[in-house]
């Protein structure tokens, strides 16, 4: 807004609006926030704050001292001040509401005064605003501003001046040479410079002169010429006139030509240069020619190489040919496919494909020219060979042979030359060819025992399909049509045979030339390699000089931005401040909200009270008055209904056209005339009624009828007017009409796009035909949903003429001839909408038919893709090594998955066969924009590591001298593992013997150097290139050693192997033996190691179904979630799985849709530690159920289920770690775990027969160690987080890591002591550092004990790329750089300048746990979406592979988080057309299940020695709640009485044992009801009991030796006609599950054919449980049996179904009041009747009506108060509902409370369903109240905490 000075004392006036807010904030909170903030010249901030809020939201805002404030400071404003900021005003910010709960703002009407000259008479006088004579250098109404020729001038850092006036700055004079007098009022630049000069300050010669201005005149430059001028200056030589320097484009002596990527000829009249502009990746190089027309690569055209030529596909790379010899006839497939496409048959309704016919014409014109030519020609031929004249032409042959024997012997020398040189290239291709064929044997056998990743049957059994399909083509017709060429040739051949046999010496002759001609075609091609040599180092020159400049302007930026930075970091520490106050003043308002929380529950007790009062008097007032109120209008209604009956003739007389005016009313909607008749035939009514009731009512009505009677002779006159009206009849169906050709033109538009449609598939499908099908498919369902509408309003319009028939037919007494033509024209509309009808349906149906062609196209070409992935996952196992061929040579390059990184790891295998060779070049890797690159080199026998970050070259060299091998590198002993570790600038080269003779070990320290610190990022792309052996051109300086010798065997980059046949380009190079495997130190030597990405697949070959089906494996991992096993019966839709699930192994048997076994680990074993699974099922069913068994670690639990087929598994296959590609993802990923295993796994066994992954089936991803990796990333899906320990960061230390997320506000990092054990009385420290994202800047805080610094950027880094964060701590200082580019810097307090951190945690990485206070650590406490990798502290690596704790994050796993994770989850999600089908949920085998009715227990006889003497006792327990009773056995004998109890007591255990007075009891440690099987074993041996849980002793004391507790043990609970020990406290009925019961060592089935067991009120256990109760669909439980509603409800609850509709909980009063919470279809409804015929209600529908019942938690928070009523699901758009009839009341209610469902004689109420809840329900809270499920007022059917988990 600049200078508006002029506006001092005028107003800004402006008008705020804002919707759905009901609340405004407290007046304290808007005294913290001005309604306008004004900031001028940096650092003046001016508040206003309004008297009162404006109702209508307009204000006018007075720019004048008396009414604003200076922010933060209680200084007046001053005038000088309020001048001083409008002088420069840059911001002024409104605020657009004063309401909390506002949902939208806007502002409207923004005008400020400004003062203008105007009549010395005008009304409007500017007051204020002064009009001042200024001196010379200065200008403006008040002198504000520089004068013409002066500019402003500023102190240094003016900014932070305590003089005001100092913002303002000085006027001073234009500093231009003399040679100009004006310049730039604000920077002193200066303006039209004269003398041909230029330059800020007129110094320097203009563009096109020479010379220096201060010694004399600019002259102009010739360059070429002085008209032409193309020299940005020249300088004067004493050799020649002046030496050019061109302009950008131009070159030359005289800038008479094109530079290098610019084409024109400048050299002539109006001539110019002009850029190339060719594509970097489609085009050899930058330049072109003098037409503009580029280099391009191979398969790439167009003059600026920018169009892939066919059977090429873009990259990111250019265009690459699709064609490897594979791809070719897979290529050929999809020309099938699209050929059948196109040929769809459309039934009439798409057009015939005329453009490809014309095409198919003109190809069919032209090859009938070219066959009628061919005919033409080969006539010729025969006549030519008839009236052939062999005399003349043998004698001109003869002439020509002698020429050209005088020809040759001149050229035999230099062709001499070349036979050599062809010999030479002869004998290198014929080793080459030998090598060839050494390869192709060696393929030929390379699947015989070597390398068992590839089926040799696999690889036959493909072949016999490629055979089978090459015999079903039909080459018949070619084979005639060859034949008959064939004959024709023959004939031909002949004849020319005969001539050439008579001239042997032309033959000869003949062959000599064309030898010639091969050798010199061959010298061009070498001239034309030379000359590209020659176009590559002009475009390296090129390249220099682009860096150069980008060198200079990166310093300029550099230098800006630090002078950016400095201006925001002081707004920022000052915004800062203005922060910590607003927070401390939120902090005391929430205090007080607290306290008036307070008062309004004191006041809601208060007006309940009040209510119940006005209940009782309102008893009273319906007796008193009421009761009398109701008699008498049922008198009155009795003598209404007599009084009808004797009016019953009066209204037969009036039927007639009473029934006319009422269809006329109908028709017309309500007309006037109608709208009359009708009040006055009411009239008549209530003039009858009138005249009836008070005298006689025969003589009344009599009299009265008659009256009537006249007065419906007049209503029949005016029935029969109402003929005039029925003109607006005729409008009504005219609009009809016109609708209906709306309609026809929705049909044609809709034919249109069909026929678009078609056009696009014929001009497209060839091109991306996956996209192009699936951008046609969205298109067609388009169409569809047009066709849909249309058909929609079709039936509207039909039903609407139906109506309109209806009442027309009603007018058929007034006037038939009318009718008669409405008649036809709703039958002609009729038949117009049944043909619409018709070719809608049509339409419909050609959709269909398009859409199921589409999708089986789609089907098939994505099984073309899973095919190609599986055949490159075969080729990735292929092993080769490298050396160079005979001439010492081989250079190879490679295109190798690379990313930006922090960290690098590299490994080599390498060894020398041969003496000589001192120096190698191994490797180079380098970045093609940046300096950054990486090498390996040999030098005198030693291994160096070189590597420039950005900063400067750094070498290391190892002392390990390399040993020769023998010729054949067969030595073990002398194969060399070369490892190479770059973290940050910090490398480490580690150099080792791969095996050592026994008794020798080898020195394994690494050597280390590092590069200069401040840049520590690698900026690698995908689109960069490994070389081995070789180097770019810009490279070799910097290296020693310039070709590559040795065998090199592997090459590993970031734990990824690049397959050394995998190269782009290659020269040279051969073949040497495979070289040694590592032999690494692991403690498990069988397993194996998964890398996330593979799978290992066998097949069973059993013959037919086994009684049962096992499988063993053992594994370990960080996964969460992960396939461990499968076998597969995709026909008979069954299978066997082993998976995690959440850490958790779950093991799960599909007998078919409805039958599952499901079994789950208790404890998670996703720790990184070997565990061993066991999982069995019995296929046979016994007793109608079958079993399952799952044994992990030292947990064993079985499981039942019922019903379904046996499993068949035979002759399927079965997949450990991972599935492969040809697996089918769409059918079976949504209902079990595919994600392959990042981790190790051994052991492993199918149906107790061993498998070895590397021998016994197809692999890929499998290393055959399980050695430790080191895991540097995690993904991070938004809810999830990472432990480590923490680090003290001391006066000289860093941190930092890589991050890629599109989050705005994020914590990515954060070091703290909160949450961390403490001892007693101790405290913890302040010490903290944290980074976040805030709206996208990084915000780093940090805080050493002396209070918070802070770090903010002013770029914002959540774009979804790759950035690289480096805090550095020097001291006091700390930076922070990013990319490694200084951002920020701040200063410690001298008494924070160590950092400390919890060396046992405190490390949080993409969040925090929940519970963890850190608000005031972090700028966000968000957790991330996205991920972080390359964690650096103190120059060390933190690995992820032994986190303290971690939850729903992905560990080693980057690259599995969903590219929408980065753009929100949301996007990834599958779309859900149907509710999660439920399934049979598995029982826990031998479990009993108590608590869910009334005296919940099992009597056991017991024999009277049981617990006589010695014992032991052992169960397993399962609960969510704190108290229960185990077992009792009690015994009462003399008054004395002796007890033995075992029960669950505030979460622990407690065994009592009690003879007569003596008591022993032994309690456990809490927390042991986490719904988690816990094992107890209770054991007496003479006078010493012992408690044991979960295999560890409790403790162990003193008991009797004798005891006696009767023949009854008790379990679960005591009924209550069981007289109870009273010397002992029992707790309550146990509510959970009890397994596996043994005494004395025998196991107690229960129930029992050999005892006589006595259960009451016990079910069935389910395998898996959550906390929350079941409702199986039968349930329902009574909350409250009188409970009322009244004016306030707040619930909140959790839910989870597989069902549309179920009632959630519900309450009815018989006096009409009611409240509801159900589904409704999908929706969430909650319904209120307050009684008095107010009903209304609130309902959350989402876009999917099955997104609520995917049988997964959703939270619902509801509020009623008074008339209003609010909604919210989970986190989506909050629902409301208003009644508005002001009520006070609310909603009487005293009435039972059900939830989950309704009992048959309960109301209905607000209720649309009566359909019972199915599924599960917990943590109901009713108004601050939560109720447990026991404290219910009746259960019925409800399972207690025992939801299934499925």
């Amino acid at each position: 807004m600049r200078d508006k000075v002029r506006s001092y004392n005028g107003y800004l006036r402006f008008r705020v609006h804002s919707e759905g807010g009901s609340r405004n904030f407290p007046e304290q909170i808007l005294q913290t926030y001005p309604l306008v903030s004004l900031q001028g010249n940096w650092q003046l901030v001016l508040e206003y704050y309004p008297p009162a809020i404006a109702s209508d939201g307009r204000y006018e805002v007075k720019l004048h001292e008396d009414y604003w404030r200076l922010k933060n400071k209680p200084k007046k404003v001053t005038r000088e001040m309020m001048m001083i900021a409008l002088q420069n005003i840059q911001h002024i910010l409104i605020r657009a509401t004063h309401a909390a709960d506002a949902t939208t703002a806007s502002l409207h009407d923004v005008t400020m005064d400004i003062a203008a000259e105007g009549s010395p008479v005008s009304s409007r006088v500017a007051l204020g605003v002064e009009q001042c004579f200024c001196p010379k250098s200065y200008s403006g109404t008040s002198c504000q501003n520089p004068n013409i020729g002066f500019y402003r001038w500023y102190k240094q850092n003016h900014i932070q001046s305590t003089i005001i006036i100092d913002l303002v700055g000085e006027s001073r004079p234009c500093r231009c040479n003399g040679r100009s007098e004006a310049c730039d009022s604000e920077t002193g630049v200066c303006k039209n410079c004269r003398d041909n000069t230029m330059g800020p300050h007129c110094e320097v010669c203009a563009t096109g002169y020479y010379g220096d201005p201060s010694q004399g005149p600019c002259k102009p430059c010739a360059c070429p010429s002085r008209e032409q001028n193309f020299a940005e200056t020249c300088q004067a030589d004493r050799f020649a006139e002046y030496i050019c320097h061109c302009r950008v484009g131009y070159t030359g002596d005289k800038c008479d030509r094109c530079d290098f990527g610019y084409y024109g000829r400048p050299a002539e009249p109006g001539g110019s240069c002009q850029p190339c502009n060719c594509d970097p990746f489609g085009s050899v190089h930058e330049g072109c020619d003098a037409d503009g027309r580029c280099t391009c690569k191979p398969g790439i055209t167009g003059r600026d190489c920018s169009q892939c030529a066919p059977r090429h596909v873009t990259s990111e790379a250019g265009c690459i040919s699709c064609e490897d010899g594979c791809v070719n006839i897979l290529l050929d497939e999809v020309e099938d496919m699209i050929s059948s496409v196109t040929s769809i048959d459309v039934d009439g309704y798409i057009p015939a494909p005329w453009p490809s016919i014309r095409q198919i014409q003109n190809v069919t014109k032209l090859l009938r020219t070219q066959l009628t030519r061919y005919h033409s020609n080969v006539d010729g031929s025969q006549e030519m060979v008839i009236n052939f004249d062999l005399d003349y032409y043998a004698r001109d042959q003869l002439r020509r042979a002698e020429a050209l024997e005088i020809s040759a012997r001149e050229t035999y020398p230099p062709t001499a030359k070349i036979k050599s040189d062809a010999q030479f290239v002869l004998d290198l291709l014929r080793n080459v060819h030998d090598q060839l064929e050494e390869t192709i044997a060696y393929l030929k056998n390379y699947a015989i025992g070597e390398t068992p990743s590839i089926s040799v049957g696999g690889a036959l059994m493909e072949a016999e399909k490629i055979l089978k399909e090459i015999q079903m083509r039909n080459f018949t017709q070619f084979d005639e049509d060859a034949e008959v060429e064939l004959s024709k040739s023959r004939r031909l051949l002949d004849r020319v045979m005969k001539m050439v046999q008579k001239m042997p010496v032309l033959g000869a002759l003949k062959d000599l030339v064309s030898e010639i001609r091969d050798k010199l075609n061959e010298l061009r091609d070498r001239v034309k390699t030379s000359t590209g040599k020659v176009d590559e180092a002009a475009i390296l020159n090129l390249d220099n000089r682009e860096r150069l400049n980008r060198v200079k302007n990166f310093s300029l930026e550099i230098k800006n931005r630090e002078q950016m930075l400095q201006r925001q970091n002081f707004n920022a520490t000052r915004m800062t401040k203005g922060a910590e106050e607003n927070l401390k003043l939120s902090i005391a308002n929430y205090d007080d909200l607290i306290r008036m929380l307070v008062d309004l529950r004191n006041s809601s007790n208060f007006l309940e009270d009040f209510h119940v009062m006005l209940r009782k008097l309102n008893n009273e007032y319906r007796e008193t008055y009421v009761k009398r109120a109701h008699d008498h209008a049922m008198e009155l209604m009795r003598d209404a209904i007599r009084l009808q009956s004797l009016f019953n003739k009066t209204r037969d007389v009036a039927d007639g056209p009473l029934r006319a005016a009422q269809a006329y009313q109908r028709i017309v909607d309500a007309l006037l005339s109608a709208r009359e008749a009708a009040r006055n035939a009411s009239h008549a009514a209530e003039t009858a009624y009138t005249v009836a009731y008070p005298g006689d009512p025969e003589n009344s009505l009599v009299r009265r009828a008659s009256l009537s009677f006249d007065k419906s002779g007049g209503l029949r006159t005016k029935g029969e007017g109402l003929r005039a009206t029925v003109g607006q009849q005729a409008v009504d169906l005219e609009n009809q009409k016109e609708a209906l050709k709306g309609t026809s033109s929705d049909l044609v538009k809709t034919d249109e796009r069909l026929i678009a449609l078609n056009a696009i598939l014929d001009s497209q499908i060839t091109s991306g035909i996956s996209s192009d099908i699936h951008r046609s498919l969205e298109r067609i369902a388009t169409a569809h949903g047009n066709v849909q509408n249309t058909f929609d309003r079709v039936t509207s319009i039909h039903g609407n003429l139906t109506i309109i028939r209806e009442r027309a037919l009603e007018l058929n007494r007034i006037d038939t001839s009318l009718l008669n033509e409405v008649r036809d024209t709703i039958t002609r509309g009729e038949s117009t909408t049944m043909k619409g009808v018709r070719l809608s349906s049509n339409l419909q149906k050609t959709v269909a038919r398009i859409e199921n062609r589409f999708t089986d196209l789609s089907d098939r070409i994505e099984a073309l893709k899973r095919k190609i992935k599986q055949t490159r996952q075969y080729a990735s196992s292929i092993r080769v090594s490298l050396t160079t061929n005979s001439s010492g040579i081989c250079t190879r390059k490679y295109k190798p998955a690379l990313q930006p990184s922090t960290t690098t790891n590299i490994v080599l295998s390498y060894a020398i066969q041969d003496r000589t060779v001192k120096n190698a070049l191994l490797l180079y890797l380098g970045s093609h924009n940046s300096s950054d690159f990486m090498a390996v080199e040999m030098f005198n026998r030693k291994i160096e590591f070189i590597w420039d970050a950005g900063g400067g070259t750094k070498r290391i060299v190892h002392p390990l001298r390399l040993l020769t091998n023998d010729q054949q590198v067969t030595d073990d002993t002398k194969w060399y593992h070369i490892s190479i570790s770059r973290i940050g600038n910090i490398g480490q080269l580690t150099v080792l013997p791969a095996n050592l003779p026994p008794g020798e070990e080898a020195d394994s320290t690494p050597v280390s150097g590092a590069s200069p610190a401040g840049f520590s990022k690698m900026d690698l792309l995908p689109t960069d290139t490994l070389w081995i052996g070789g180097a770019p051109p810009r490279a070799q300086n910097v290296m020693k050693a310039k070709k590559f010798a040795g065998c090199l065997h592997t090459v590993f980059i970031d734990g990824e192997n690049i397959g050394l046949w995998n190269f782009t380009e290659s020269e040279g190079c051969g073949a040497c033996n495979e070289g040694e495997k590592l032999v690494l130190k692991q403690t498990n030597e069988i397993a194996v190691g998964f890398n996330g990405k593979g799978y290992f697949k066998g097949t069973n070959r059993i013959r037919r179904p086994k009684q049962y089906y096992s499988t063993v494996l053992a594994f370990k991992t960080l996964d969460e979630d992960a396939l461990l096993f499968l076998a597969v019966n995709e026909a008979k839709n069954q299978y066997f799985s082993i998976s995690l699930d959440d850490g958790h192994v779950v093991f799960t048997v599909q007998f078919d849709r409805q039958t599952r076994l499901i079994m789950k680990s208790g404890k998670k074993h996703n720790n990184n530690e070997m565990i061993q699974i066991q999982a069995i099922v019995q296929n046979k069913a016994m007793g109608g159920a079958r079993m399952g068994r799952l044994v992990v670690g030292d947990q064993d639990q079985l499981g039942t289920v019922k019903g379904g087929p046996d499993l068949d598994l035979s002759y399927v296959p079965y997949y450990f770690g991972g599935v492969d590609p040809e697996f089918d993802r769409n059918r079976w990923g949504s209902e079990l775990v595919l994600r392959s295993l990042l981790g190790c796994m051994g052991r492993l066994s199918v149906l107790d027969e061993g498998k070895n992954p590397l021998t016994d089936g197809q692999f890929y991803g499998i290393e055959n160690t399980c050695a430790e990796k080191p895991l540097n990333e995690v993904g991070f899906l938004g809810q999830g987080f990472v432990e480590l320990p923490s680090h003290v960061l001391k006066r000289e230390s860093n941190f930092g890591f890589t991050f890629q997320t599109m989050e705005s506000d994020a914590l990515l990092m954060l070091s703290t002591f909160v949450g961390q054990p403490l001892e007693p009385g101790e405290v913890h420290p302040p010490d903290f550092y944290s980074v976040s994202l805030v709206e996208g800047h990084l915000d780093i805080q940090l805080n050493g004990g002396t209070g918070i610094e802070r770090i903010m950027s002013a770029e914002k880094f959540n774009d979804g790329q790759l950035h690289s964060i480096s805090v550095i701590k020097e001291n006091r200082r700390v930076t922070l750089k990013v990319d490694d580019r200084e951002v920020n810097s701040t200063r410690l307090d001298r008494g924070g300048q160590v950092l400390y951190g919890p060396n046992t945690g405190g490390l949080y990485f993409g969040g925090v746990p929940q519970g963890l206070d850190i608000v005031t650590m972090v700028g966000s406490s968000s957790p991330l979406k996205g991920c972080i990798r390359d964690v650096i502290v103190n120059n060390k690596v933190l690995p992820f592979n032994q986190p303290i704790q971690f939850q729903n994050v992905y560990i080693g796993r980057c690259a599995d988080v969903p590219a929408t994770a980065m753009q929100g989850m949301e996007g990834d999600m599958k779309v859900i057309d149907s509710c999660m089908p439920p399934t049979q949920h598995t029982v826990e085998y031998r479990a009993l299940k108590f608590g869910d009715k009334l005296d919940s227990h099992v009597m056991i006889p017991l024999d009277r020695n049981t617990f006589k003497k010695d014992f032991n006792i052992s169960f397993e327990f399962r609960t969510y709640y704190p108290n229960g009773l185990f077992f009792l056995a009690s015994h009462t004998r003399k008054k004395q009485t002796q007890t033995l109890l075992a029960q669950l007591k505030n979460g622990r255990v407690t065994v009592t044992m009690k003879r007569r007075k003596k008591e022993s009891e032994i309690v456990s440690g809490p927390g042991l009801n986490t719904g988690r099987w816990r094992k107890v074993i209770i054991r007496k041996a003479k006078k010493r009991l012992w408690l044991t849980v979960d295999n560890q002793l409790i403790k162990k004391v003193k008991a009797p030796r004798k005891f006696n507790v009767g023949q009854e043990l008790f379990l679960g609970s005591v009924p209550s006609n069981v007289a109870r020990p009273e010397d002992v406290q029992i707790t309550e009925t146990l509510r959970g599950c009890l397994r596996n019961l043994n005494i004395n060592e025998e196991a107690f089935e229960i129930p029992s054919n050999r005892r006589a067991d006595r259960i009451v009120g016990v079910g069935q256990c389910f395998a898996s449980v959550q906390p929350g109760s079941y409702f199986p669909g039968d349930a329902y439980a009574v909350y409250s049996n009188n409970f009322n509603v009244g004016a306030l409800l707040e619930l909140r609850l959790e839910f989870r179904t597989w069902e549309l509709n179920g009632i959630i909980l519900s309450v009815a009063d018989p006096s009409g009041a009611a409240l509801s919470l159900e589904m409704v279809n999908g929706a969430v409804v909650l319904s209120v009747n307050m009684g008095v015929g107010h009903s209304f209600s609130a309902r959350v529908s989402l876009k999917n009506k099955f997104s609520l019942c995917d049988n997964k938690w959703h939270t619902v928070k509801a509020n009623y108060v008074k008339d209003s009523l609010t909604l919210r699901v989970d986190k989506h758009r909050e629902a409301y509902g208003f009644n508005g009839s002001s009520n006070e009341k609310g909603t009487p209610t005293d009435a039972p409370l059900f939830v989950g469902g309704l009992p048959e004689s309960a109301l209905l109420g607000t209720l649309a369903t009566r359909e019972n809840f199915k599924g599960c329900i917990r943590n109901i809270v009713m108004n601050s109240e939560r109720r447990d499920w026991t404290d219910m007022f009746q259960l019925q059917n409800v399972l207690l905490n025992a939801c299934p988990v499925l």
